[in-house]
């Protein structure tokens, strides 16, 4: 082992004996340094290494504390019985997603907050390229995308050992956009598509303005209920299938390796595409990138969807699209719901990830991330009651959270009244399961100040709801 990686080993040797308890502070990095007479560089690395292995996390301005180390959750699964052809229109009144409020508040949607994000160096990129004012920058932009941009990120994801060429991307105007092309180009209206229970709510939206019908395939901690979904495809019973397969928006899992590679397999063995939204596939926390079910795709029949929106800014509503053999169908979709896509916004982009910045911003932001995710399940354990469970996402930006008896509907009205906003579990369903979970978003520091606008207090008088709640029942 590296030196870095046996000073990191020695502290997790004392954090499993108890020698180290949950919440002990650790020496500062210069101390550490001394005592082991060991550079500030290595000290820093092996901190990095503990950190991205979830056994210590950083809070900032106070230091480096012992993680609580949790257990992975087993989380409810929807029954195998209740799994029918649903029509999301039907249900989306009864369950809510999609609502109809202006309310925003840090805990709802799913990004990271504007202080994380690199302004400075994006508005450095933004003015070379408006000074170098391209004459294409002014004309109608290429259907498929900018070829500067769909070369930067073949280059980019090669980097991810993902073999793409500029040819194979389509730039979109976001992910959602980017799966909805994909449906609109391999499914017609009244057909059905599987997707995974839970599933992120707005693709439930989706899929229900696009009149499509949905099959919800339960998802347990194992993965995908793949057997079924076969039994599905066998049958023809769907035309297509959706699926989030790293990070996914709202548990935060990621499906092991085996089942990536049968999402694959399966697609081609039954000539059924999959669309894969991987939206938070740069946000792990592990020291290595997981891989998506494209990667084994051979045959073409997965069709791979991101964006920035969750590594970068949301407001940039720029993504794209590997459709693999759907490509032709693809674009010409693309052509007939739009004009293409911002061709400044495609250039700034293209010139934010030939510098790397890009790059560099994405390692850091994992790392950011992660530590918000060890604050965020700190606070909640601190605050929930006991018999709460709490999610421990392999990467991305959420924590799910279930507590036996809770009505989580209610508790998200409950919390809209304080201006605190949560996703109650009945909005990433069809079916009346998620009644007792909800999900929040990890995506904006938690300072502990006294400001009950911060998003700590925010926390804490969610946390004071659910207890008021909880024993109002018993």
């Amino acid at each position: 082992m590296a030196l870095y990686e046996t000073l990191a080993q020695h502290y997790i040797d004392d954090i499993q004996a108890q020698r180290l308890p949950a919440g002990s502070r650790l020496p500062a990095l210069r101390t550490m340094a001394k005592q082991h007479q060991i550079s500030m560089t290595t000290a820093t690395k092996a901190y990095d290494y503990l950190q991205q292995t979830g056994w210590i996390y950083a809070q900032p301005q106070s230091g480096y504390f012992v993680a609580n180390q949790l257990e992975a959750t087993t989380f409810p699964s929807l029954d195998i019985k209740s799994i029918e052809q649903r029509d999301p229109k039907r249900f989306a009144p009864l369950n809510g997603y999609n609502p109809a409020s202006a309310l925003f508040s840090p805990l709802g949607t799913s990004m990271i907050a504007p202080e994380l994000q690199p302004s400075i160096a994006l508005q450095r990129s933004i003015k070379r390229v408006t000074q170098r004012a391209e004459k294409h920058l002014f004309q109608y932009p290429e259907t498929q995308g900018d070829k500067g941009l769909r070369s930067a990120l073949a280059e980019h994801f090669r980097h991810h050992n993902l073999a793409f060429s500029a040819a194979d991307f389509v730039i979109t105007n976001g992910c959602i956009d980017a799966v909805r092309l994909a449906i609109e180009s391999v499914t017609k209206e009244g057909d059905t598509i599987a997707i995974s229970s839970p599933c992120f709510s707005g693709l439930l939206d989706l899929l229900s303005a696009l009149s499509r019908k949905v099959i919800e395939i339960p998802v347990s901690d194992k993965g995908l209920d793949l057997d079924h979904l076969e039994t599905l495809m066998q049958q023809g019973l769907i035309k297509a299938s959706l699926f989030s397969t790293s990070n996914m928006n709202p548990t935060g899992m990621t499906l092991p390796v085996e089942q990536k590679q049968a999402l694959a397999r399966l697609a081609a063995q039954y000539n059924t595409p999959m669309i894969e939204d991987d939206v938070y596939f740069e946000l792990s926390h592990q020291k290595q990138h997981t891989l998506p079910a494209k990667y084994w795709d051979k045959e073409g029949y997965v069709i791979w969807c991101g964006s920035f929106s969750k590594t970068l800014a949301a407001g940039l509503r720029l993504g794209w699209c590997v459709p693999g053999r759907y490509l032709t169908p693809y674009i010409k979709q693309h052509a007939l719901t739009s004009f293409g896509v911002n061709g400044l916004i495609q250039s700034c982009m293209a010139e934010f990830i030939n510098t790397g910045e890009y790059r560099s911003h994405v390692n850091k932001i994992r790392t950011v991330l992660n530590q918000h995710i060890h604050l965020y399940q700190q606070c909640l354990i601190e605050h929930l009651p006991e018999q709460a469970k709490i999610s421990t996402p392999q990467g991305g930006i959420v924590l799910w959270v279930q507590i036996p008896s809770l009505n989580a509907v209610q508790l998200e009205k409950e919390a809209n009244k304080q201006g605190i906003d949560i996703r109650s579990g009945a909005c990433f369903s069809t079916h009346d399961f998620y009644h007792d979970c909800f999900r929040l978003n990890c995506g904006w520091p938690l300072d502990n100040t006294e400001d009950k606008h911060s998003t700590y207090q925010q926390l804490i008088s969610l946390c004071d709801i659910i207890n008021r709640l909880i024993k109002a029942k018993t």
